[in-house]
């Protein structure tokens, strides 16, 4: 299962349009100097860079420095033919979660000075023993298979055919997966969104906003494209519109466009949906959509959330039921009214209880974007919140998210031949890439240069339970 991922400041993709009416992605926290940043719950997640959003908290700690990242060898070896396995991130189908990221190539600067084709993509395999860099895809950034522009991060990931092999989101397109990987034979489909199974029936469907309106007078709708796809990206049937969730449940906003966040609140079979609208206070009202049947595919009556600069979806309480932690930054963004805020909410994070237990509301010590996952194999999810040059992580327990034993991990990027401002990790994704019960914490770094290509090898680190480095390597040599 991939991360459920969070959302953070937002960006826009377009992918298309449906019916004359264009559809777009909202993509959290773009490229920015030499921060590769995602979904993300389709987000994409930041790579690396030089800083990121967040509060320094304590106590503060490094994963151990002597183990660095080593360049793999230029040859890679085969790639382990799956016969699929329908998880969600799992590109050649052998039951290991995959490293999917887009990341600058080196000296491959675009050539009329901005970011396009200027990233490649790669897929670093997972196995018995966690993130195998000899065995990888790496799609240069050239292949007609990429889009033309492709936004460095981790990529979202589901098998949208149904073939058992999860496919690639880049940048509006897909990359199909297979036995062995991404194929070469295979184009990439003009086609995008939030990836979830929202009717229950096993088969990933995608949600999208749809623009409809002359530009600069345009207003939102949700709707959900239901699957399998074809490889020419057409759905098995097309869900009806709904008008804006957030106007629709009466918070105003009607004009303005949102950001959307899939995962599990209620622990059955269909994907749940929270709807984030954009606006200029920073911290924006959401609503929780359940899964199922009703206007556009979902319940009738959305659940109200707090307003929030970041949301995520996991199961804290172990209950199998899904909860929703939706985090407070305390940016105000100097709107009117801003100074009446509660300074109480301030870098604090909410958590909305999917079974019976209240909403409970916590001091993190940092503010950031969100993942979660289980790092400890106890069944329960802690929450990972994005902070400069590291990552900042609360434990699940049979209360609840807690505070209790939270833990900052940092990690030094490059050595000081890079400005301090620069130097910084940032931490990407997290997932179970050994199947072990447990999963890894990765941070990248790489230096990019003003047009948009890499000047160096990109650097990658691998945390088992957060904190000990088992693999460590960078793409010095995967152009060879």
């Amino acid at each position: 299962m991939p991360p459920r991922s969070g959302v953070g400041e937002q960006g826009e993709q377009e992918v298309g349009n449906l019916n004359g009416k264009r559809i777009a992605v909202k993509v959290g926290l773009a490229f920015a100097g030499c921060v590769l940043l995602v979904l993300a719950a389709v987000a994409l997640r930041p790579l690396v860079g030089h800083g990121g959003s967040g509060s320094p908290a304590e106590p503060v700690s490094g994963p151990p420095v002597g183990l660095e990242p080593v360049a793999t060898p230029s040859v890679a070896g085969p790639v382990p033919r799956g016969s699929g396995s329908g998880t969600a991130d799992d590109v050649n189908g052998d039951g290991y979660a995959d490293l999917v990221y887009a990341a600058p190539a080196l000296g491959a600067p675009s050539a009329d000075g901005d970011d396009g084709r200027s990233a490649y993509l790669g897929v670093v395999y997972g196995s018995p023993r966690g993130l195998d860099p000899t065995t990888r895809t790496v799609i240069e950034p050239e292949d007609t298979r990429l889009p033309p522009y492709l936004a460095p991060g981790t990529l979202p990931t589901a098998d949208l055919d149904g073939d058992g092999f999860a496919d690639i989101l880049a940048g509006g397109h897909v990359v199909w997966g297979g036995p062995t990987g991404p194929r070469d034979s295979v184009p990439a489909a003009e086609l995008g969104g939030v990836p979830g199974d929202f009717d229950g029936d096993g088969r990933q469907d995608l949600a999208v906003t749809e623009a409809v309106g002359e530009k600069y007078d345009e207003q939102y709708q949700l709707r959900v494209l239901y699957g399998p796809f074809t490889r020419e990206g057409k759905p098995r049937r097309t869900g009806a519109a709904r008008p804006s969730p957030v106007a629709e449940a009466g918070l105003g906003y009607e004009d303005a466009d949102f950001s959307l966040t899939a995962g599990d609140a209620d622990g059955d079979r269909a994907t749940d949906l929270v709807v984030t609208a954009h606006g200029d206070d920073e911290q924006e009202p959401a609503v929780l959509l359940h899964g199922g049947e009703g206007p556009g595919g979902f319940a009738v009556r959305a659940s109200y959330l707090r307003t929030g600069s970041s949301v995520a979806f996991g199961d804290f309480d172990g209950d199998g039921k899904g909860d929703v932690a939706v985090g407070d930054n305390g940016t105000r963004n100097g709107e009117p009214g801003a100074d009446a805020q509660d300074p109480a909410v301030h870098d604090t994070v909410t958590v909305h209880y999917g079974g019976n237990r209240p909403d409970k509301r916590l001091k993190p010590g940092a503010s950031g974007d969100y993942l979660t996952e289980d790092i400890d194999d106890d069944g329960r999810d802690e929450l990972l919140i994005s902070v400069e040059g590291g990552v900042r992580i609360l434990r699940g327990s049979a209360d609840g998210l807690s505070t209790d034993k939270a833990a900052t991990v940092r990690r030094d990027g490059a050595g000081e031949e890079v400005p301090a401002a620069e130097r910084s990790a940032r931490f990407t994704t997290v997932r179970d890439f050994d199947r072990d019960g447990r999963a890894e914490v990765v941070f990248g770094w790489s230096p990019v240069g003003e047009r948009g290509g890499s000047t160096g090898p990109s650097r990658w680190w691998v945390l088992e339970g957060g904190t000990d480095t088992v693999t460590a390597f960078t793409d010095a040599k995967f152009f060879d």
